[in-house]
């Protein structure tokens, strides 16, 4: 009896809204504030007496810290990175961004301009550029005071090049110390003109999102059940170079905005040291940094099956059509291209090249009756083939190898060891044999050592634990070593000894 399956039905689609918001800022940004609270209290009866009136007024500060991403970020805090990292794709025309899970954090803190913009940024390099050096430093480094670099030390000279910037005017927050770690690069100020986004662009290189959905999201980090998310992005403002690798560094622009090339001409910043002299170097902190592969058209899905034929070593070539051959040679290799034959190169494992036949599992004309496959203990009593090259066959008549049932065996082989369960099935095999050989192997030297005070049955005798041996000698010492070490020991011949004790 046969029952027709039934069709799986199509999953109902996910609806729902996502919705765009130009700018999320936090009610309070990062840094450093302080409250005041004043309270007057006076006497306002005109008719009280004069010690009796007063007027004071009460008042109490108080200093707290908002404290957030500034010179390194949590990689919790970092959802996902597009185009993925050690990817290759056709990505010239995508903007790199990254999606955040945190919905205020480009916000967090200030660019420095009357604008809602970002302190992130995206900086895309590709290999033409080439991408900056990522260097370990200490956020001391980042200006050209000294400064000590651990706790109790005097201070020493910071590592800011003679010739770099860095942030202008910085200064460091409660819980923030000078040897901090950071990673930095030091970009030349040519080539952050080059790849800095505008200051005019900066608001709109980031944005927040809401997604609500009327299913449940499925996503790694989301509750079970939950149907919104809100994330923030920042995108970069650079497109890379087709078949390049890009780089791309997620960089803190706090208080850089008179550093960034300004109007709608993009005209650069003069970016001067604190001598009055131009820089050549901008140090920026570098939170976050991923790299991919921007490969040209030719190398898309669709290119490379449009040019599969592209190299001739690659092809397996059609026989011209030609003037028969009469010779005998000429009938041996048209007899070998009639039944599918193929003459290929030979690369053979001592180094040498040769040429040989090569059929695949079909051929070009109808096989009558069953091929039976020989195996080795069976009726024909075929030896097993152990190598590949052990079913290479010598063509006496050509004098050329066939290796159809070679290649065809390797094939095989290379399938089954892909197949996780028959090779977990074929180590275990192995491991038994080879305990099975010790043990034997074991047994045999102590029935040659001891005679035959050792041919026990239970040494014989399969035990559900697989420890036969080591149970056989166990008895063995405790029941009857002690006949061979003092044969007469409590057996009445004239010696007085303890009688055997059963425990």
């Amino acid at each position: 009896m046969s029952t027709k399956p039934k069709a799986a039905k199509d999953p109902e689609p996910v609806t729902g809204t996502i919705t765009f918001i130009q700018s999320h800022r936090p009610a309070l940004e990062d840094g450093l504030y302080e409250i005041t609270v004043a309270q007057r209290v006076r006497n306002t009866d005109a008719n009280a007496r004069p010690d009796a009136q007063f007027d004071e007024t009460y008042t109490h500060t108080r200093r707290f810290q908002v404290a957030g991403a500034r010179f390194s970020i949590d990689s919790t805090a970092i959802d996902s990175s597009f185009p993925p990292a050690g990817s290759q794709g056709e990505y010239a025309t995508v903007l790199p961004h990254a999606v955040f899970n945190l919905q205020s954090l480009p916000w967090q803190r200030s660019l420095g301009d009357a604008q809602d913009s970002s302190w992130l940024a995206l900086l895309v390099f590709d290999e033409n550029d080439p991408p900056p050096r990522v260097s370990e430093v200490m956020t001391g480094d980042l200006t050209p005071a000294p400064f000590p670099h651990a706790q109790g030390e005097a201070p020493a000279a910071s590592a800011l090049p003679a010739d770099a910037v860095s942030y202008p005017g910085l200064t460091l927050e409660y819980g923030q110390f000078p040897w901090d770690p950071c990673r930095v690069i030091d970009v030349p100020v040519d080539l952050f003109n080059a790849v800095a986004p505008g200051l005019a662009d900066m608001p709109w290189l980031a944005h927040s999102r809401t997604v609500s959905s009327t299913a449940p999201l499925r996503a790694a980090g989301l509750a079970s059940g939950q149907t919104s998310i809100e994330t923030s992005v920042v995108t970069g403002n650079r497109l890379p170079d087709p078949n390049s690798r890009v780089t791309v560094h997620l960089v803190s622009l706090e208080g850089m905005a008179s550093l960034l090339p300004q109007g709608d001409s993009y005209t650069p910043a003069n970016i001067l040291l604190p001598d009055g002299t131009p820089a050549k170097t901008i140090r920026l902190v570098s939170l976050f940094s991923w790299s991919y592969r921007s490969v040209d058209p030719q190398q898309t899905f669709t290119g490379l099956l449009m040019n599969l034929d592209a190299e001739d070593g690659l092809r397996v070539f059609a026989i011209k059509n030609g003037a028969e051959d009469t010779s005998e040679a000429g009938r041996y290799a048209a007899n070998a291209l009639n039944l599918g034959y193929t003459p290929a190169n030979h690369h053979t494992r001592q180094g040498s090249r040769t040429v040989s036949w090569y059929r695949g599992p079909f051929v070009p004309f109808e096989v009558s009756g069953t091929i039976t496959v020989p195996v080795p203990g069976g009726a024909d009593n075929a030896a097993p083939i152990r190598t590949a090259d052990e079913a290479v066959r010598y063509d006496p008549d050509t004098g050329m190898m066939d290796v159809s049932y070679a290649a065809a065996w390797e094939i095989g082989r290379l399938l089954a060891l892909q197949d996780k369960g028959f090779s977990d099935a074929l180590v275990r095999w192995k491991t038994a044999n080879t305990r099975k050989v010790f043990e034997t192997f074991e047994r045999q030297i102590l029935e040659e050592a001891f005679g035959g005070a050792l041919a026990l049955t239970q040494m014989r005798a399969t035990r559900a634990d697989g420890n036969e041996l080591h149970h056989a000698a166990a008895d063995f010492i405790r029941t009857r070593l002690k006949q061979f070490l003092a044969p007469g020991l409590g057996s009445g011949g004239g010696r007085d000894g303890p009688a055997d004790r059963e425990d």
